[in-house]
């Protein structure tokens, strides 16, 4: 081959390779499987988005700058799928920057990457999770360091549209329009967990529960013999609060104890854990408590939404019923009406007693009085729920001695 035919060979190829380049980046910004161009964004075409398997705090945290947004709701799954950022109630200008499988110390690094690009909360409803702060044997406690959000480096935007997984998520997305079970996520990031209706369909929820129930039995088991991790709870509580309030006057935090359902409380119970349950609760109080006295201008709010009550204590379809439920998809998981009900009370003056009541150190008492009563009536009302924990728990001890 001559020279000028292998150059002319070289630059045919480069133009195909630059052409092939082009069209995928011309789809993928079509589809705008991220949220994250806007140049179209029309029903029955790419309205609906497919919840992001990559850079998801990166794309979360530029979509928040995209609508400049100033309500934030933050925290792990139980936040992502539970509490919807269209909500009325918050008049709008509100995000959901909840990550599954996260700690509050991903939360305190997205309001510090806010913060730094001079995003000043109005609001930041936060969910605190008493599972984050239980140690298994051996491990060791204390805060994890925030990561650092790399929404502002330019590999990740590379990544997302010069790639093979971004063209999959961008025919997903033309795929998946229409499609009212498909996994989503709304452009203010709520993931409404719509694939679970098909869950349900074919298994019912019975089987859901008792999987996800299995499942926090056996990691309950294995923590009751560790400890609380009392230094890493008090650190990053502080951390997170100081990322909201800190020289912003006047920002309304809420620290939210999560509506656990009957049967996750249930487990505790069985398990041992209750008592490090209420241990964790006081800790966050006192806090709370602590950061009110830094911020005497904020104001900042603990509700407890656990305990046996009317919510938390929603029947569960039994094994070979077709029933449904209104409130949770499972006991660690509630539906965006709970979390609907849930922000109603946290922002239109939290109850005295009850579901969302603003807990105190000086009512700590009365939640607990509380709570006993709501769990003697849910158990005369569910009697099973009690001793299928007790069995679960128990099965899950006897598993754990077999594998020593």
């Amino acid at each position: 081959m001559s020279n000028a035919s292998h150059h002319h060979y070289l630059r045919k190829l480069g133009l195909a390779m630059l052409a092939g380049v082009l069209l995928v980046a011309s789809v993928v910004v079509l589809a705008d499987p991220y949220g994250l161009y806007g140049v179209v964004r029309k029903a029955g075409l790419n309205a609906e988005k497919p919840v992001p398997q990559h850079f998801r705090n990166e794309i979360k945290l530029t979509g928040a700058r995209r609508l400049g947004a100033t309500q934030f709701l933050v925290g792990n799954s139980r936040v992502e799928v539970g509490f919807d950022p269209d909500s009325p109630l918050l008049g709008g200008g509100a995000y959901n920057l909840g990550l599954a499988g996260t700690g509050t110390m991903v939360a305190v690094g997205q309001l510090r990457y806010l913060r730094s690009l001079g995003v000043t909360p109005a609001r930041v409803i936060a969910g605190v999770d008493f599972h984050d702060a239980l140690l298994a044997p051996g491990q060791r406690g204390g805060a994890r360091r925030p990561p650092v959000a790399g929404a502002a480096k330019l590999g990740w935007r590379v990544e997302s549209l010069f790639s093979l997984a971004a063209l999959r998520d961008a025919a997903t997305t033309f795929a998946m329009q229409g499609d009212r079970e498909a996994e989503t996520m709304t452009e203010r990031g709520l993931n409404p967990l719509n694939q679970y209706v098909k869950f349900v369909r074919y298994d019912g929820y019975y089987k859901i529960f008792r999987q996800r129930a299995e499942e926090n039995a056996a990691s309950l088991v294995k923590k009751a013999r560790g400890g609380l991790d009392r230094e890493g709870l008090r650190t990053e509580l502080r951390a997170l609060v100081d990322a909201a309030a800190s020289d912003n006057p006047g920002v309304d935090v809420h620290l939210m104890v999560y509506a656990y359902h009957a049967q996750l409380l249930a487990l505790y119970e069985a398990s041992g854990m209750w008592p490090r349950f209420e241990e964790w609760k006081r800790i966050v109080l006192e806090e709370a408590e602590a950061a009110r006295t830094r911020y005497p201008d904020a104001r900042i709010a603990v509700h407890d939404f656990s305990g046996f009550g009317e919510f938390n204590c929603e029947a569960i379809p039994g094994p070979n019923e077709k029933g449904t439920t209104q409130w949770y998809w499972e006991a660690g998981h509630q539906k965006p009406a709970l979390g609907e009900e849930m922000m109603r009370r946290m922002l239109a003056g939290a109850p005295e007693n009850g579901f969302g009541m603003a807990l105190s150190l000086q009512n700590l008492e009365q939640d607990r009085r509380r709570i006993a009563a709501e769990r003697a009536a849910c158990a005369a009302a569910q009697p099973a729920l009690f001793a299928e924990a007790q069995e679960l728990v128990a099965r899950a001890a006897r598993r754990l001695e077999q594998e020593r």
